[in-house]
């Protein structure tokens, strides 16, 4: 039976699509992990309404819940989508099954691209197929908001075919293929910034093959990429100057803070753990954050890296002369990794596994091409394929198995713990999923081991270069430590112990030392701002800190009947969050406490006013530890007379442990 051409590459086409959803079919139950909680926040992607449309456009991708100084507008106009026209909403399957078939076109585009450069249908199969289930895209592919590398890779990889038939063609045909070019160039840049690469793989191509000799194609090519850039660059740096200043924590990417030397160096030694998950993807992580990578500091460890990375160049740059395709796949990853690479100027992670989304597309395709050629030059032509086969199995057996590992944010965070045993954030993300977990003995013991040693790696900081989160959660679990070492009595108030209070005078410290590293991380962010946006809105720059630590605090001071500094913490939390309910709830209860009535009424009623879209409000009155039952009764009695006055309804619940009393606006009274 014969097969034609373009019947044999449809069904390779299709049995690459087969490959992929055998190895990510595991994927599309999993949630939205880490980050990918922040999609639901997004008030945006909830209606397709014209003013949700300019919302897109005119405010950066993580908006309204931070900055982070990425413009993606395309990326978000994705997760509208599915969110508000697919009818997803808060269901995470249509988002797997969205980024799984952006991923599958991608394979297949791999698969076209590798027939025009290599040439050879079986190789060009393999390369795909082993590249379409690498371990290392999990990230991309299965974490829902890998979707920006998806949609740059399908622009930068459908953008390279498309240039590749235009110079194959004249006249209007020409024309048709580059306006292709230009759109997916639009939506490349749109999606994610690093898919400017596009123009430098047009420009590699032609000086590969063609030695620059063929002008005019090469200036058509760019000329067609040149609008989208500039048009990105132009609006995205329209938005940010209209933002806020984004952050770079040093503890997310430490060369931030390094000598440019050092920060070099330890962007080349990085380079070389990418190139060895490549051939080793056997531990992955979703985290690198400090201490993970340390900065180069001419170890051992760090010439080794350097050896290593300087051996691939040098051996990717003599295949020039030797196999012009090798030397151009291997250059290809260079070039699509440049942007994320920190070499050139600092990005927001010194390492992430989604970097290598487009980048491993040439490093795999010459690791394929070098097992073919030893094949030969072995005279075992004839075990290729099934030595490749075999390293295919192995991978889509990995990549199922990290799969597992993204099923939600505890299996995660544990599942990389072996990969970045040093990162802080790990260890604190682990520490505040067992803080939000059931309150047992044993997750609470190991909640505290894991934020110590979150604390303990950032404790060699300055304080300006610290995360304050770590801190406060240490903070927090100090004060339940304090509370399960304290006894209530028969009246509900609590008797603490001495081992509960120096469990609370530790936390205390702890939280102080918190609220010392925020001031200090926000001092330095706004001398940084003001220094290199001088001719910008330094109005922008927020001048206020975290009010978290200063409420609990208040907490820790009224367990140890410290009225006077409870009351302290609560006005420094409201000077720095002025609409903080909290911070009125917590004064409420100093109030209470004291039986200043008048300015509990006061206090509980702002703490409404600061929430005017809740329709009912807890005050959440724990401090029933120290009001005995029959003086807390009174107060509330009292609270609820004065408060009805004013057309306020008190309502006053008895909660396992504690107190808590809610009021809401009783409409026509």
């Amino acid at each position: 039976m014969n097969i034609t051409p373009g019947a044999r590459q449809a069904l390779m086409a299709a049995a690459l699509v087969l490959i992929a959803l055998l190895a990510f079919s595991n994927s599309f139950d999993g949630g939205f992990v880490l980050d990918g909680k922040g999609l639901l926040r997004d008030p945006r992607i909830v209606q397709v309404t014209a003013h949700n449309l300019a919302l897109i456009f005119q405010h950066s991708y993580w908006w309204p819940s931070g900055e982070s100084g990425l413009y993606r507008p395309f990326t978000s106009l994705t997760y509208l989508l599915n969110y508000a026209i697919l009818g997803n909403q808060d269901q995470p399957a249509g988002y797997h099954w969205l980024n799984f078939l952006l991923h599958a076109c991608n394979a297949v585009l791999v698969y076209f691209m590798m027939l025009r450069l290599v040439r050879q249908f079986w190789i060009s199969a393999f390369i795909a197929a082993v590249w379409a289930v690498h371990p290392v895209l999990t990230e991309s592919v299965t974490n829902i908001v890998g979707r920006a590398d998806l949609l740059a890779g399908l622009a930068t990889l459908g953008g390279f075919l498309l240039y590749l038939k235009s110079t194959e063609t004249s006249g209007g045909t020409r024309v048709a293929w580059l306006a292709g070019l230009m759109t997916l160039t639009f939506i490349g840049v749109f999606s994610k910034e690093s898919a400017v690469c596009i123009a430098g793989v047009i420009a590699l191509y032609e000086l590969t093959w063609r030695e620059g000799k063929r002008l005019k194609p090469l200036l058509l090519g760019l000329a067609a990429t040149f609008p989208a850039i500039a048009v990105m660059l132009y609006q995205r740096s329209t938005v940010l100057a209209a933002s806020l200043p984004a952050e770079f924590p040093f503890t997310d990417n430490p060369i931030v803070g390094a000598g440019f030397w050092t920060g070099r160096l330890t962007a080349i030694g990085v380079m070389a753990r990418y190139l060895g998950l490549v051939v080793w993807p056997a531990r992955l992580s979703c985290d690198y954050s400090y201490a993970a990578i340390p900065l180069a500091r001419g170890t051992l460890a760090d010439w080794l890296s350097w050896a290593f990375l300087l051996l691939a160049i040098v051996l990717i740059a003599s295949l020039y002369w030797r196999n012009r395709t090798a030397f151009f796949l291997g250059s290809f990853a260079a070039v699509t990794f440049l942007p994320m690479s920190n070499l050139f100027f600092p990005i927001g992670s010194i390492m992430a596994e989604r970097f290598l989304y487009l980048p491993s597309i040439g490093l795999l395709a010459c690791l394929v091409m070098a097992i073919d050629a030893a094949s030969l030059r072995a005279g075992l032509a004839r075990s290729t394929p099934f030595i490749l086969g075999l390293i295919l199995i192995v991978l889509a057996i990995r990549t199922r198995e990290r799969n597992n590992d993204w099923q939600n944010d505890f299996s995660i965070v544990t599942g990389s713990m072996g990969a970045s045993p040093n990162s802080f954030k790990l260890h604190r993300q682990l520490a505040e999923l067992l803080f939000g977990a059931d309150r047992t003995s044993e997750n609470i013991a190991r909640g505290r081991e894991e934020v110590e040693k979150s604390v303990a790696i950032l404790d060699t900081l300055p304080d300006s270069y610290k995360s304050a989160d770590a801190y406060c959660l240490s903070g927090g679990y100090y004060l339940i430590a304090g509370d399960q070492l304290s006894k209530q009595d028969s009246d509900g108030r609590i008797q603490v112990s001495p081992a509960g209070m120096r469990e609370y005078q530790k936390g205390i410290q702890v939280l102080l030392k918190c609220a010392a590293i925020d001031k200090a991380v926000r001092a330095a962010y706004v001398k940084e701002n003001e220094a290199t946006r001088r001719l910008a809105n330094t109005a922008l720059i927020p001048a206020s800190g975290d009010p978290q630590p200063y409420l609990m605090l208040g907490v820790a001071y009224l367990r140890l009947s410290d009225v006077a500094r409870a009351i302290e913490a609560a006005k420094q939390a409201l000077a720095l969050h002025p609409r903080s309910a909290a911070g009125y709830r917590q004064i409420t209860n100093v109030f209470m406490l004291k039986d200043q009535k008048e300015d509990a009424a006061v206090a509980l009623t702002k703490t409404h006013q600061v929430r005017r879209t809740a329709r009912s409000c807890r005050l959440p009155v724990a401090h029933r530890s120290i009001l005995n039952a029959n003086r807390f009764a009174s107060l509330s009695a009292w609270l609820r007379r004065r408060l009805s006055r004013h057309g306020w309804k008190l309502d006053v619940r008895i909660l396992p442990n504690s107190s808590g009393a809610a009021f809401s606006k009783t409409m026509g009274v």
